[in-house]
């Protein structure tokens, strides 16, 4: 903000005594708040062309009253701009506060609505690994339970086997080679399946903690790029919101300092006026006396 300008004492004197169109005009306007006084302008019209010392005297104060008047005039409207112009300067200010006022409120505003949604996303985030984590836990469940139905179909086995061991005793010695041909070629029958199975479920296995695996590790590079953008949006605004906080630190200053100008200014204002009152009650003087 600028600070109104100043006017010299002495430049206004100076101006006063100047008999311009601009100070006629001035004077003229000012007339109508300062009311003129006809009476003695009649006086001094119908003044006698031949009058005795005294006379001339009485239009030489007449003519130093009507003066003084006239720059008592210029003076009251000179300081009526000045005052006009501070009050100007003052509106300016008080709109200066208020935009910064509703900047810093926006800005406020600005950093909340970022910190919600920060929030928001950091639930999000927390959930699904939550649910991921449940998921693995079934998982786990679903294959201990798959164990031990292995375990009971294979103990179902071997006691069957040891059944047919039993019985096959009591038979005769011829049918003795065919149960352990029977038998050595079921073992190895079973051999194979079991080796299929084992093959199968190891390849089930592996797929699936492969599957597993490529899950998680997108997940993982799907939440570090989500942090490190939310980390870059962060840096941003705490950039803009630190700038922000710089520029309303320095128009708060200028304010301050627009505000100094202006106390200065009244000051300066109060002792032209006191000044103004000085020069008026000095140059007006006694009032004159008729003649006898």
């Amino acid at each position: 903000l600028k600070s109104p300008p100043l006017i010299d004492p002495v430049a206004s004197v100076a101006l006063r005594r100047e008999s311009s169109p601009r100070h006629a005009s001035s004077v003229g306007a000012f007339s109508k708040l300062v009311p003129s006084q006809p009476h003695l302008c009649k006086m001094a019209d119908t003044m006698p062309e031949t009058v005795d010392p005294n006379t001339m005297q009485e239009g030489v104060n007449l003519t130093s009253a009507r003066e003084a008047r006239k720059r008592a005039e210029l003076d009251a409207q000179l300081l009526a701009n000045r005052i006009a112009l501070l009050k100007q300067e003052e509106e300016k200010a008080w709109k200066k506060i208020e935009e910064t006022k509703k900047r810093a409120a926006e800005i406020v505003e600005l950093r909340k609505q970022n910190e919600q949604k920060f929030s928001a996303k950091e639930q999000f985030y927390k959930q699904k690994w939550e649910s991921i984590r449940s998921a693995q836990t079934q998982n786990a469940q679903q294959r201990e339970k798959a164990k031990a139905v292995r375990e009971q179909t294979r103990h179902g086995l071997m006691e069957q086997k040891h059944v047919n061991a039993q019985s096959t005793k009591q038979q005769s010695q011829h049918m003795l080679l065919q149960k352990k041909e029977r038998e050595a070629a079921e073992r190895q029958s079973n051999l194979e399946r079991s080796s299929y199975l084992k093959q199968r479920k190891d390849d089930a296995k592996r797929r699936m903690e492969e599957e597993r695996m490529g899950k998680l590790e997108k997940y993982r590079e799907d939440y570090e790029a989500r942090t490190a953008q939310e980390e870059m949006l962060r840096a941003r605004t705490d950039a803009l919101v630190a700038k922000m906080e710089k520029e309303e630190m320095e128009l708060i200053q200028r304010l301050q300092n627009t505000q100094t100008v202006q106390r200065n200014a009244y000051e300066e204002l109060e002792a032209a006026l006191g000044q103004t009152s000085q020069q008026i009650s000095s140059s007006r003087g006694p009032a004159p006396r008729p003649a006898a």
